[in-house]
């Protein structure tokens, strides 16, 4: 059995249709695998490989703070993330991320030599037997508003028009190019204590992820950066376990919807057309921001 097969039957889902088995995507030169698929835990995972160590400089991000909005220090600061990490020992690397020669970074865009670690799978389920949860229009436009006041730095988009899932993207773009913000969110049962320690390693990180617990129960946990093909795509992903059952997954992304179009073969899902920025459009500290920010959101 794959890591692949591993994680789906996590998930309790059925698998995808033959046309987004690993060797199609292969002779694709894996033009159609996108960080979507890398949702590592509410949605299909097709792409297991995983980082944790070094990965800092790929948040880095310019900023530039308009003057009417709230302080969150100097622009040219770069706040730290003062969260701890998960109390156990980090993961051992089996090798080093190396993209595919089909699929490469574009030109003077240098490969992230990066330790890779086993994702390992998730023992409970979801109650959402798809594993994602249909939001109605005034909670997604919610969180896009406290995703907006949490980061005046950066400008936030609306949402960008879905494809027919239940997978919610916004833009976010500063100096240094777009990236993007996808918002999903499914229902555990049980505490939310229990879902965080069992989704630890569930991203493929070698060190644990740093994690809070806010006053009203409510857990978060910030998962390490990870590269995915094609082109070298970045992903970052941060878990919200509310005390009602409600999880919500944010991943932050180095593309968005410039780099992407409706795949004309595969219905529901995106084709990727542009490479994207070289790093996540958030650094770790802003991207913990959204964590109370969208768990706030009745």
């Amino acid at each position: 059995m794959t890591i692949e097969d591993e994680l789906r039957g996590a998930l309790d889902v059925s698998a995808p249709p033959p046309t987004t088995t690993l060797d199609v995507v292969l002779k694709r030169g894996r033009r159609r695998v996108f960080a979507q698929r890398a949702s590592a835990v509410l949605g299909v995972v097709a792409v297991v490989a995983g980082i944790g160590i070094g990965a800092t400089t790929l948040n880095r991000a310019p900023s530039s703070e308009p003057a009417d909005q709230p302080d969150h220090g100097p622009a040219t600061v770069e706040h730290s993330l003062t969260w701890p990490r998960v109390s156990t020992p980090p993961q051992q690397p089996y090798g080093t991320w190396t993209p595919a020669a089909t699929a490469p970074p574009p030109a003077g865009r240098p490969v992230l030599q990066l330790p890779q670690c086993n994702p390992r799978s998730r023992k409970l389920k979801f109650s959402v037997p798809t594993g994602l949860l249909r939001v109605s229009d005034n909670v997604v436009s919610s969180w896009i508003a406290a995703v907006r006041q949490q980061l005046p730095e950066k400008q936030v988009a609306e949402l960008t028009p879905g494809v027919g899932r239940e997978e919610y993207d916004f833009d976010v773009t500063d100096s240094g190019g777009t990236g993007s913000i996808r918002i999903t969110a499914g229902r555990f049962t049980g505490p939310a204590l229990q879902y965080a320690d069992d989704s630890v390693w569930v991203t493929g990180d070698c060190e644990p992820p740093y994690r809070t617990v806010l006053a009203d129960g409510t857990l978060i946990q910030l998962h390490s950066v990870h590269p995915f093909e094609p082109f070298q795509t970045l992903v970052q992903t941060m878990f919200v376990y509310r005390p009602d059952g409600l999880l919500i997954q944010l991943d932050l992304m180095n593309f968005g919807s410039p780099d992407k179009r409706p795949d004309p073969v595969q219905q529901n899902f995106w084709e990727r057309t542009g490479a994207g920025r070289p790093d996540l459009p958030l650094t770790e500290e802003q991207f913990a921001r959204l964590g109370p920010a969208v768990a706030a959101v009745a």
